[in-house]
């Protein structure tokens, strides 16, 4: 991958391929003092619309070439930092054809928050996965122009989001390699690399593993495929935890659909079908890198659901590592049966939470959209919680029913249960279906990630292909969990 590289400091010193960038609340408040601009940049105007960004000066000083955009902040729905976060991933995007070689970002004092957002643009709106290019793209450097020296704690915290953004990009890479490169062998391989050097103890279960401990559903959707399954669990542990907290992620490296085959455009994008693992494997290396004080567990269950002779077929009767059984009504519903034995295995754990994380259905896309994801769970207060941690790094979740009455849906004659419903209410069904596994005395809550992660458009200030959606809102409910 490649990203932006990003600085902060108190003086500008022109340079060929500048490009200097004015931020304005409304048409007449600047966010930005007087006195770090220019001679040749004195008197800049905010742009007219809210929300919009204008060229007022370009040509060159001193020999040298530069451009000067001022920006509104006021957009209608958007707050501030998030106008600028995307005003900033557009001029990086356009930075080549341009020949910008430096983005130079004027704030003033009171505005430390928005030079988090300039780091946040450059990081993660910078990103670009250029591992298969032969021509790598040229991406510029972003530095705020800042009115003061940061102090300790605002260094501390520059420093912790770069360790941050860091594991988001390792998210966004694993996601975007094609599953010929990442399948359930290497990635666990990959996951106790870098487990390891986060500072997670890494352990990985193969099929023999597997089949000791009875996980039915991870052995029944892996064996169709020349990949065999793996299960990875990541534990940190620190001196002193203020909390114990478990993260499921779904990890199907490949969706084909099984035997129930998805049409060939349906199958462009299940590379991502991995998320729910890729977003929590990466929070928790997150953690534990930066030494949070919350005792963290990750359970990924990896597969590749294939067609071959030994593929799982509908109709086929699978024993949970609960022992519940289960009827495999569609062998595209393959998601909750991986997740499923992981619950149990986080269950039996006993954490004060558990949060399962898994692109899981197309219904919640409907639902919501594809740049929010859906949060189920039998504690409201809870399920807010991890929307409000989302918020606040600007990632959308909304809460969804968790409507009990639909269990019906999922009744079968000869087996304790089926693994899908109807068509209406799927997503539902879907995180229904996942509680059965969950032991009733542990707060639990399911985010289904299928619109945000799976998205290949532009989401906000990020760009084409994987976002590494939600590693940020697990790192930020964890930084901030209390018990209770």
């Amino acid at each position: 991958m490649a990203v932006c590289r990003f600085s902060v400091s108190k003086k500008y010193t022109p340079d060929h391929g500048d490009l200097l960038v004015f931020p304005f609340l409304d048409e007449k408040t600047p966010f930005f003092p007087e006195g770090l601009l220019p001679d040749f940049a004195q008197g800049v105007k905010a742009p007219e619309e809210q929300g919009k960004s204008l060229t007022v000066l370009a040509g060159e000083h001193q020999g040298k070439r530069f451009v000067c955009r001022s920006i509104r902040l006021d957009d209608k729905t958007l707050s501030p930092g998030l106008v600028l976060k995307r005003h900033l991933s557009s001029f990086i995007g356009s930075s080549s054809d341009e020949k910008i070689k430096k983005v130079n970002v004027f704030l003033s004092k009171e505005r430390f928050d928005l030079v988090k957002d300039c780091q946040e643009a450059a990081l993660l709106g910078g990103y670009k996965f250029d591992k298969y290019l032969e021509k790598k793209p040229e991406l510029p450097e972003v530095k705020a122009v800042f009115e003061k020296a940061l102090s300790k704690n605002e260094k501390k915290e520059i420093s912790d989001r770069e360790g941050l953004f860091s594991w988001v990009n390792f998210a966004r890479d694993i996601l975007n390699e094609p599953p010929n490169e990442i399948h359930p062998e290497s990635l666990a391989g990959l996951f106790q690399k870098m487990g390891k050097k986060a500072g997670l103890k890494v352990s990985v279960w193969d099929e023999k593993r597997l089949e000791k401990e009875k996980c039915g559903g991870i052995l029944a959707v892996g064996k169709g495929a020349s990949s065999r399954p793996r299960l990875v669990i990541g534990q940190y542990k620190p001196r002193k935890p203020k909390a114990f907290i478990a993260f499921v992620g779904k990890g199907v490296t490949m969706d084909t659909g099984g035997y129930c085959l998805k049409p060939a455009k349906s199958q462009m994008g299940m590379k991502y079908d991995m998320g729910g693992a890729a977003m929590t494997f990466a929070a928790a290396c997150a953690l534990a890198s930066l030494k949070v004080p919350v005792h963290i567990v990750v359970i990924t269950p990896l597969v590749e659901n294939d067609i071959s002779s030994r593929a799982f077929h509908t109709q086929d009767i699978i024993t949970m590592r609960n022992g519940k059984t289960v009827q495999v009504d569609n062998t595209d519903a393959e998601g909750r049966l991986i997740l499923a034995d992981a619950l149990c295995i986080a269950s039996e754990m006993k954490p004060d939470c558990i949060i399962d994380a898994a692109t899981l259905t197309g219904a919640c896309v409907v639902a919501l959209g594809e740049d929010i994801a859906g949060v189920f769970g039998p504690d409201r207060d809870f399920n807010n919680r991890l929307i409000d941690a989302g918020k606040s790094v600007d990632e959308n979740l909304w809460e969804m029913p968790l409507f009990m009455p639909y269990m019906e849906q999922l009744k079968a004659e000869i087996a304790d249960m089926k693994n899908i419903g109807s068509r209406w209410g799927g997503a539902i069904t879907a995180a229904l279906f996942l509680k059965q596994f969950v032991d009733d005395d542990i707060t639990w809550s399911h985010i289904d990630i299928a619109g945000p992660c799976v998205k290949e458009e532009p989401l906000g200030y990020l760009g084409k292909g994987a976002k590494g959606f939600g590693v940020k809102t697990l790192y930020e409910f964890a930084l901030n969990f209390k018990k209770g």
